[in-house]
C-alpha cells in the first residue's frame, strides 16, 4: 500500500481501539498479496452483557454474534427532511437479547435472508456496529456504510457460538 496518511484515531466512529488510523488519498495504491500472514478478518467480539451495561454511546464500533431472535416490521421516519426506512431485529445470546436497528440497504439484506425460508434460525455476525442509546435503551445500529452482516458465516467464531448456544460437543 502506498500514498496514504496516518492520523490520530479520533471521532465518534472508530473501527479500532488504536491510537492511529490510516486514511486513503485520491492517489492511494493498494496491491493484493497472496500471503496468508495477514489475517483476512480481525473480529473483536463483544459480549452482550458488556454492551447492555454501557451507559453512554460507545465511540468504538463493535462486533457481535447472536441468534436472530426476531425481526420487527419495516418502519419509516423522517430525519432532516429525508424519509428513512428501518427495521429492528433482536439478537440472542443465551438469556440476553440486544436490539439492532438497520437502515436502508442493510434492512434489505435481512429481508432477502427471510425470503429464503430458512428451516432454522440463522446465527448473525454483525461487524462494525455502533452502540447507541435510543429512548433510554442501548442497542446497535448501522452507521456510515461501515457495518457488515453475515448470516451463518463459515468462520470459527460461528462454530464456537453454536456449540455454546446449543450445548453441542
Amino acid at each position: 500500500m502506498s500514498y496514504f496518511n496516518i492520523v490520530p484515531n479520533q471521532g465518534g466512529y472508530r473501527a479500532a481501539e488504536h491510537e492511529f488510523k490510516l486514511t486513503f488519498l485520491n492517489r492511494t495504491t493498494i496491491l493484493p498479496i497472496t500471503d496468508d500472514a495477514i489475517p483476512r478478518s480481525c473480529l473483536s467480539l463483544y459480549q452482550f452483557a458488556d454492551i447492555l451495561n454501557m451507559v453512554d454511546d460507545h465511540v468504538y464500533l463493535v462486533d457481535v454474534i447472536g441468534l436472530l431472535a426476531s425481526v420487527g416490521e419495516e418502519r419509516e421516519y423522517v430525519k432532516e427532511g429525508k424519509i428513512m426506512k428501518m427495521i429492528v431485529k433482536e439478537l440472542a445470546s443465551k438469556e440476553l437479547t440486544i436490539r439492532c436497528a438497520l437502515f436502508g440497504e442493510y434492512m434489505d439484506q435481512v429481508n432477502k435472508l427471510l425470503g429464503f425460508d430458512y428451516v432454522e434460525q440463522p446465527v448473525v455476525l454483525v461487524e462494525l456496529a455502533k452502540v447507541k442509546f435510543f429512548r433510554g435503551q442501548v442497542g446497535l445500529q448501522n452507521v456510515m456504510h461501515a457495518i457488515r452482516l453475515y448470516f451463518n458465516p463459515n468462520i470459527p467464531e460461528f462454530v464456537e457460538f453454536k456449540k455454546k448456544f446449543f450445548f453441542l460437543p
